[in-house]
């Protein structure tokens, strides 16, 4: 089911949001999959009335009092594991929800974030105050960057002064409740996030919040304006101790110092904790007139007032601009610990723009280096993505990637080595792939023109090399359509001795979308496969030898690839070695290494838009037992979102053949919304719900940390108390049960795959067994020209989550 309600023209709008009473809710990690929530928060279509509704809250908030508030924090970790203030588990808190693919602060986002997040999980609401003295729950002043509004009441924008600042916009002091919860709804905030569920969701109330949170969940209310309110005579604090009469407000944040000291007078005591929200450091306090640098610095002061501070990110672990690394640590929490102030972090999300090398793209790595083994440990992370927070603390804290040895199974394979973090095919990257788990390292295996094997991402090296600084070997920039639709600079046109002179670059395949890579290893050599075997073979992993577009370079081009592949492999001692394993695309080669010793083989589909029946995979096995498919061929994504589950696996499973899928990244937009930008979710349904034997990765050490992460094994989770699932994401909940508005395109007709591609067979007669040792230029079988040009003959074909985690009724507009 999908979001269904009813708008009418009456004054009052009483919104619904009937969630069944679930008795998972308390222990959810007891759920194994999504489609034990899915199935649990099915509803049925129907008006309730408002009794029900006020019946439905009113247990809610009785439900959560019988908790009280030490009781439910100290669910979250066993006092002796963790470096906090109070010696809990740091606090996951839900910055408006799961924000971070649904509009903040809807029933969608918070019903995800307490259905796949910690128990103890804070949802979070930035308080706005409507000019009925109604509270909403809104990000930014202006409601039109939120909101529906500027589309549907244009004419009500307006003009105020916001803490000194002139704000154009649309302000909810302008607008009655009943406008803005009839007539409004929600909006992506974030303009770099997916825009297909604006206009979905209504705007809530705080009390809202209730309807999915569960019993244990806290409830965190900001309020970023409270003088704004009060100059125009709505009183925010008075609000709040309304509210706490229907519902627990465990946390109230306000970068307002006086406001805070106002409410810590006129509250009850021992309620909500009061959290000073901390701007930029030159930013001016409006109550004090003092920049927040200058409050930091008076640690004591702000104890007087809140129990804790919520600090950007940066201000704990600082970046240095230029290098995109983390600078030295300061010593914020400790010297708030000291001052008996929690720290809570903000800005944590898994999709930012500019990344901090560190962390290699992946959000978990982020989350623990805030939670060191030794040290401080901060208090608590805001976060628009809290499923990748609660994962990183129950399920991957002192936890390492461990070296795998050959053959061990999920494989892990590494792209170019460690790709993701250096310069793909050079030895930094394979020994960094080595120590970060990889149980195979691969080099795919380009030719030079002088028939020296070497290790290169691509033929062309203008891809991932300096050639292009190289004014005299630019006119060797040729087209061969064989290698790729556009004009290059191949290896084939080089001599192994002018490649020598070049160096390797970071490639980085998210360029497109203004995401590099670190870009700061810039003096790395270019290695030959016998540069790679001789590493390889000094480690324990496995050694895969990616020999690309073999049958061309045989067979229109006269370079004997197959032939220096040996030479090297005799040259290493890696002849027949059971942890060496061949790939190619081509069926020719495939054959040719099957009659020419006893290696085990991968057959490599490159194209993702082929038909896959059990007729192909037959035609595969006889040259292979592995396969090694893309992976949009085996999730298949629209314009962002899973479809549904494709049966491809399982087609090659029923012929006994293994399947490697490729290539995995860690930048979040090569990843499909459903995962919340989160390669680890990834991760986790491509080898639970697909069911692939493999991933083939530009980051070998994210794939580790997760076949070493302690949810995978309730048994020896790392921190007991912190019970957790990692949860398999179901391909295709999304579009199927909530119909993301997205326009879904025209997909090609699929040809099936053509395995053999009408290729001849090669001929063992040549020379494939050179002797063991090639003097540079010195080629296996034949010399051709260092400055052969090659020219082709002809030319070879070619993102559950939640989604159904609630079925929403707004309804019941009455009198």
């Amino acid at each position: 089911m999908w979001l269904l309600w009813a708008t009418d023209s009456c004054p009052r709008r009483d919104l619904l949001l009937v969630i069944p009473v679930l008795t998972w809710f308390a222990t959810i990690s007891a759920v194994s999959t999504s489609e034990g929530v899915f199935g649990s928060l099915k509803i049925s279509p129907e008006r309730v009335s408002n009794t029900h509704l006020e019946q439905i809250q009113g247990a809610a908030s009785i439900q959560r009092r019988k908790i009280p508030f030490p009781s439910r924090r100290s669910l979250a970790g066993n006092e002796s594991r963790w470096n906090t203030l109070d010696g809990s588990a740091p606090l996951v808190i839900a910055h408006g929800g799961s924000s971070g693919i649904f509009p903040d602060q809807t029933i969608a986002a918070y019903a995800t974030a307490a259905a796949f997040s910690l128990p103890t999980t804070a949802l979070f609401c930035d308080l706005q105050l409507t000019k009925d003295a109604i509270g909403i729950c809104r990000t930014g002043i202006d409601l039109g960057t939120s909101t529906t509004i500027n589309s549907s009441f244009p004419t009500l924008a307006s003009k105020y002064i916001v803490n000194g600042v002139l704000v154009q916009g649309f302000f909810s002091i302008d607008l009655a409740a009943s406008l803005v919860l009839q007539n409004l709804t929600a909006i992506q905030s974030n303009l770099a996030r997916s825009p297909s569920f604006d206009g979905y969701f209504p705007i809530l109330q705080p009390s809202d919040m209730l309807t999915v949170a569960l019993n244990t969940s806290l409830f965190w209310i900001n309020v970023e304006y409270p003088s704004f309110f009060s100059e125009h005579k709505l009183d925010t604090s008075s609000y709040i101790l309304s509210l706490m009469a229907d519902m627990p407000v465990d946390f109230i944040s306000s970068p307002d110092v006086a406001f805070l000291k106002a409410f810590k007078t006129g509250a009850p005591t021992a309620t909500s904790k009061l959290v000073l929200k901390i701007g930029g450091l030159d930013e001016v306090e409006v109550s004090t007139n003092s920049t927040y640098s200058n409050l930091l610095m008076n640690l004591s002061t702000i104890a007087t007032y809140a129990s804790g501070i919520l600090v950007p990110k940066e201000y704990i672990w600082p970046v240095n601009n230029e290098t995109l690394y983390l600078d030295v640590e300061t010593n914020l929490i400790a010297d708030a610990h000291a001052a008996g102030l929690a720290v809570y972090g903000y800005n944590f999300v898994n999709d930012a723009s500019t990344p901090t090398y560190n962390y290699s793209f992946d959000p978990v790595r982020e989350y623990l280096q805030f939670v060191p083994s030794i040290g401080p440990h901060i208090d608590g992370f805001l976060t628009d993505f809290p499923s990748t927070a609660s994962e990183s603390l129950a399920c991957f804290r002192n936890v390492a990637p461990t070296i795998r040895p050959s053959g061990a199974k999920p494989y892990v394979i590494s792209h170019n080595g460690d790709s993701g973090n250096y310069p793909g095919c050079t030895m930094l990257a394979y020994e960094s792939a080595v120590l970060g788990g990889a149980s195979y390292i691969d080099c795919p295996v380009q030719i030079t023109s002088d028939g020296i094997a070497i290790c290169r991402e691509s033929p062309d090296l203008l891809i991932s090399t300096d050639v292009s600084t190289h004014s005299n070997y630019m006119n060797r920039i040729s087209s061969i359509p064989d290698f790729q639709d556009t004009k290059g600079l191949f290896s084939i046109n080089m001599t192994w001795a002018e490649i020598q002179t070049l160096k390797a670059r970071m490639f980085s395949p998210a360029s497109d979308y203004n995401i590099q890579r670190n870009q700061a290893y810039t003096e790395e050599d270019i290695i030959t496969l016998t540069d790679f075997l001789n590493y390889a073979q000094n480690t324990s992993v496995g050694i895969l030898i990616d020999v690309q577009n073999g049958y061309f370079l045989e067979t229109q081009v006269g370079l004997n690839v197959i032939g220096a592949v040996l030479a090297s492999l005799n040259a290493s001692g890696l002849t027949n070695s059971n942890r060496v394993i061949i790939q190619s695309e081509d069926s020719a080669v495939l054959k040719l290494f099957q009659e020419l010793g006893n290696y085990t083989l991968v057959y490599r589909v490159v194209d993702t838009n082929v038909l896959l029946t059990k007729t192909e995979a037959s035609q595969v096995k006889a040259l292979a037992n592995f396969v090694t498919l893309p992976r949009g061929l085996v999730q298949v994504a629209s314009q962002g979102y899973l479809l549904n589950k494709t049966d491809i696996v399982d087609i090659f499973h029923a012929q006994n053949i293994s399947v490697f899928v490729s290539f995995l990244r860690n930048e979040f937009v090569t990843i499909p919304y459903d995962y919340d930008s989160d390669p680890t979710l990834e991760l986790n349904t491509l080898l639970t719900v697909y069911g692939v034997d493999g991933v083939v990765t530009d980051f070998p050490a994210t794939a580790s940390y997760y076949l070493s992460n302690a949810c995978l094994n309730p048994k020896t989770q790392a921190t007991a108390d912190l019970r957790y699932s990692l949860r398999p994401v179901i391909p295709g909940d999304i579009l199927t049960n909530l119909k993301p508005a997205i326009q879904m395109p025209l997909s090609p007709p699929q040809t099936p795959l053509n395995v053999t591609k009408g290729e001849n067979v090669l001929s063992p007669t040549l020379n494939r067994n050179p002797s063991t040792t090639l003097n540079p230029g010195e080629a296996p079988g034949m010399s051709p020209s260092p400055t052969r040009s090659a020219t082709p003959a002809w030319l070879r074909p070619n993102i559950a989550l939640l989604t159904a985690v609630l079925v929403i009724i707004i309804t019941n507009h009455s009198a």
